[in-house]
């Protein structure tokens, strides 16, 4: 008998169509399996109860594998509670990436901002934080903005313990403390007072102008000399090397009028350049001889034919006989002499800055039923300046 030829052996890939042999009961007390053919699939479409076979790959074909819909998805047993949100969507500066173990990954792709108002308290111990061009930092309300130090000075240093106090830089300028201020001034020594300079800062440091309260409640600022001495005059007395009384007199010869106009007897003024000298005049003295006379002191008077003489060689002032007429100047005395004389006692402080000096002048006149009039007359002053 000739042998059986056995077909030739195919790889599965090469089958036409492919099947299996379950079995299977399909009736209740069914003893005996019936067999059954079912059809292999390996990709799509299938025949409905098919079973499904790995492809020439090793692995199932996707169309073959269930949706997600519906698909629940468990780690260690346990259902994921997120599966329903899984679908992930990377916006604006955000990468989601996974790896082959299911991993994902979420990571920032750039500048990123949130409001202020997201901001949850914190101590940060290592950003450097920077308000850059465009950008400030502020407060509203009652919101604070604490800092320890300015712009690079310390000033955590104390706490002010009264009111006026201000921060002092310390030595090596590194840190600042709250103390009582040392005022600076904001104007160089020197500068006019009525008309400051516009200001620049300072490079040395400047005076401050001390004032006090004069008779009308008006604060005046203490005088003093060019060189920057105080100038504190006392009536009657000298009471500073630089503080010199000095006396003009018409002398021994009495000054004669014999009209009915008022004519100059004695002038001081100061000297024309002494502006480091101030003046205060103190009395007059006006005799008349036995006549009824009128006087009166006046202030800057035009005079006609004045001569003035230099009073003594220490004196800044100088005093004037020779005037035989006057026009102008402001009264700031007057009085009336008869057979006796007239002291008059005064405290005006006077000086000048320019070539204009100030001009103290006693004018008298016979009171009208009177020829003649003869009168003497002398003025008193104190000095002071820096040095004489």
């Amino acid at each position: 008998m000739p042998p059986r030829k056995v077909p030739e052996q195919l790889p599965i890939s090469a089958a036409l169509r492919k099947s299996v042999i379950i079995n299977r009961i399909d009736q209740p007390n069914q003893v005996p399996w019936t067999e059954w053919r079912v059809p292999v699939a390996s990709g799509c479409p299938a025949d409905p109860y098919s079973v499904v076979m790995t492809g020439a790959t090793g692995k199932i074909d996707p169309c073959l594998l269930p949706t997600t819909s519906g698909l629940l998805i468990e780690v260690g047993g346990v259902a994921v509670p997120d599966q329903s949100v899984l679908n992930f969507i990377a916006q604006t500066g955000i990468a989601i990436t996974y790896d082959a173990f299911g991993g994902i990954y979420i990571a920032n792709t750039g500048a990123s901002s949130t409001s202020f108002t997201d901001i949850t308290s914190g101590v940060n111990t290592q950003a450097v934080m920077v308000v850059g061009t465009g950008a400030s930092l502020g407060y509203s309300g009652t919101g604070i903005v604490d800092a320890n130090e300015i712009g690079t000075i310390n000033v955590a240093g104390n706490l002010p313990t009264h009111a006026g106090m201000v921060l002092v830089s310390q030595p090596g300028n590194t840190a600042a403390l709250w103390a009582d201020p040392q005022v600076q001034g904001l104007y160089a020594a020197g500068s006019d007072i009525a008309s400051p300079p516009p200001y620049t800062p300072p490079t040395t440091i400047q005076p401050v102008l001390v004032g006090g309260e004069d008779q009308n409640g008006k604060l005046q600022n203490i005088a003093t000399t060019t060189s920057g001495v105080t100038i504190a005059l006392t009536q009657d007395q000298e009471t500073d090397v630089n503080v010199l009384r000095f006396a003009a007199t018409t002398g021994k010869t009495f000054v004669t009028n014999t009209t009915p106009t008022l004519l100059p007897a004695l002038s001081i003024r100061p000297k024309v350049g002494a502006t480091s000298v101030t003046f205060t005049f103190r009395n007059l003295h006006f005799l008349s001889k036995g006549n009824l006379t009128h006087f009166q002191l006046l202030l800057n008077a035009t005079l006609t034919g004045a001569s003035f003489v230099n009073v003594d060689p220490a004196s800044n002032a100088q005093y004037d006989v020779s005037a035989a007429s006057y026009t102008g100047g402001r009264m700031l005395d007057a009085g009336y002499v008869g057979a006796d004389s007239r002291h008059n006692d005064y405290e005006f402080r006077f000086g000048f800055t320019g070539g204009n000096p100030d001009i103290i002048t006693l004018v008298f006149v016979p009171i009208t039923g009177s020829n003649t009039s003869s009168a003497g007359t002398s003025f008193a002053w104190d000095e002071q300046a820096a040095a004489l």
